[in-house]
């Protein structure tokens, strides 16, 4: 699953809004030039925070698009300055050598599919379903991984943040 898509399934419109808010404005500016996208305001004068809602939904529509390379950072930026304990848990869990749960190891095709799962059901009960399910989404991204493939706890937590259906009834 590619960043852009982690995004769009584990997020629904307004969680991804307030994600993106929880960025400092220099994090949120690195989410943007990583995404291709300038940050250089009009020529008119407006409000520091407008200018952040401004941004904020420049990134929200680049995701919808399928900016990749923004998506990534998004979800960089958010787990490593904002949901570290998420990345922290998974690694002491798995028994990974780590420091403040960032490593180098490839550690998805050094433990058993089974390991990773388990250890992700522990995660998924402790820490918030969807930012849980996109850190474990990213992680497999990230080291070329397919231990969450079609993975049922994953699937549960990505039907769930799916807007509910519709019926046009007269």
């Amino acid at each position: 699953m590619n960043p852009a898509v982690i995004c769009t399934t584990f997020f629904d419109a307004t969680r991804l809004t307030t994600l993106i808010g929880e960025l400092s404005v220099p994090q949120l500016k690195a989410v943007l030039k990583s995404g291709g996208i300038k940050i250089k305001s009009s020529a008119t004068v407006i409000s520091p925070s407008r200018r952040r809602a401004q941004w904020g939904q420049q990134a929200a529509q680049a995701i919808g698009a399928g900016n990749d390379e923004l998506a990534a950072e998004l979800l960089q930026q958010f787990l490593l300055q904002h949901r570290r304990q998420l990345l922290i848990d998974y690694l002491d869990a798995l028994g990974v050598k780590h420091n403040a749960g960032e490593t180098d190891q490839g550690f998805l095709s050094s433990a058993s599919a089974e390991r990773a799962r388990e250890c992700a059901a522990l995660l998924l009960a402790r820490h918030d379903p969807a930012e849980t399910a996109a850190y474990l989404s990213y992680i497999a991204f990230q080291q070329q991984s397919t231990v969450f493939e079609g993975w049922a706890p994953l699937l549960r937590v990505a039907v769930a943040q799916q807007p509910p259906a519709t019926t046009d009834q007269p």
